[in-house]
């Protein structure tokens, strides 16, 4: 039978996490905000961007905000639909 390890210590601190992910960083939030850009010049509101991708009107709203970054099928979906993707994610 297995015991409960939640405290004995062997769990990953959030100092590990970071330098785990450190080279993410740069990268994710250069994103998000491209991402965020992009979502702000194909939708004339929150609620379409909302409807075009299936998604909450929060999580619409997160995106046009820069608070979080959307799943890979999303993206996926957004080359295939979204005319202006790849000058808005390349930077152009």
């Amino acid at each position: 039978m297995s015991r409960d390890r939640a405290f004995d210590g062997r769990g990953r601190s959030p100092d590990a996490a970071r330098r785990a992910h450190v080279h993410h960083g740069p990268d994710r939030d250069l994103f998000m905000r491209r991402w965020s850009l992009l979502m702000i010049a194909s939708f004339t509101s929150r609620e379409a961007c909302a409807v075009h991708f299936a998604v909450t009107f929060q999580t619409a709203c997160n995106w046009f905000d820069g608070h979080c970054r959307p799943y890979g099928h999303v993206v996926d979906y957004a080359i295939e639909t979204l005319p202006r993707y790849h000058e808005i994610m390349r930077g152009d």
